[in-house]
């Protein structure tokens, strides 16, 4: 395994890529919904994305040898600890100057958001070592996070389709990285899936959601097709570059929503 991280590895080494995604879908969002976002609601989402992946990642390899990591991203967070410490606090002081440009209810809304993203970090750092669904859980905040800082109710059937279409990309990388969560001794909902389904269920999903006509269907049936096509050829890439271009998937198919449609 490769000490440094690639070029294009180190978005997701440094949680960058949650954060863009977050803030891509969001604005494609607002645009489905005709709506107005000013800018401390981008970088109140992507920082608070990126909080919890990078705090998450911390708590993880905080009581763990840097031998016993076989992620790029666990033994960079693990080998720069004291760098990354600062580096958060002074994220969460930029995060938290912003969140004060938001509206009474966007606040209201996102302190529930930040509540459970606190929740979720407790319980899966208190629970991975015997059993956790993270999976299911980060599908759930991170599609919420998406829509909570919009004017007016998240629409539930796109809230139903980016749930899964995460839930899916989630699933996927906890079968590819299965040995590395073993070794880690981490229990979560991936093992237990059959990675079989997986690519069938993404198509399943495409093809209800261009049915369906949801908001923003053309951009998460593309993401749900990239998904399906990467799972078939997981055997043919290595664990660092799935993820990656798992994530890449969610990244496409928001983009091409701001592009083309």
């Amino acid at each position: 395994m490769s000490k440094y991280p690639k070029v294009w590895q180190w978005p997701n080494v440094l949680a960058i890529d949650a954060a863009l995604i977050a803030a891509f879908w969001q604005s494609a969002l607002a645009g489905a919904l005709g709506a107005e976002l000013g800018w401390a609601a981008y970088v109140v989402l992507g920082l608070s994305v990126w909080l919890t992946y990078s705090a998450d990642r911390l708590f993880d390899v905080k009581s763990r040898d840097v031998r016993a990591l076989l992620s790029l991203r666990h033994r960079f967070s693990k080998q720069h600890a004291a760098r990354l410490w600062p580096a958060w606090f002074g994220v969460l002081f930029v995060n938290l100057l912003s969140a004060t440009q938001l509206t009474a209810t966007q606040l209201k809304h996102g302190a529930l958001l930040l509540a459970l993203c606190l929740l979720y970090t407790l319980l899966n750092q208190k629970l991975s070592r015997r059993f956790f669904p993270k999976e299911i859980c980060v599908a759930l905040i991170y599609a919420g996070g998406v829509g909570v800082l919009l004017p007016g109710n998240l629409p539930i059937g796109f809230f139903g389709a980016f749930a899964l279409v995460c839930l899916l990309n989630c699933l996927a990388i906890g079968a590819k990285e299965k040995g590395i969560d073993s070794k880690m001794q981490v229990h979560s909902v991936a093992p237990l899936i059959a990675e079989r389904f997986l690519a069938p269920l993404a198509l399943i999903g495409a093809g209800l959601t261009l049915w369906s006509q949801i908001e923003l269907s053309y951009g998460l049936a593309l993401s749900f097709g990239l998904l399906s096509l990467l799972h078939c050829l997981r055997g043919r890439i290595g664990v660092e570059a799935f993820r990656v271009m798992a994530d890449a998937t969610l990244l496409l198919g928001a983009a091409g929503c701001l592009v083309f449609w």
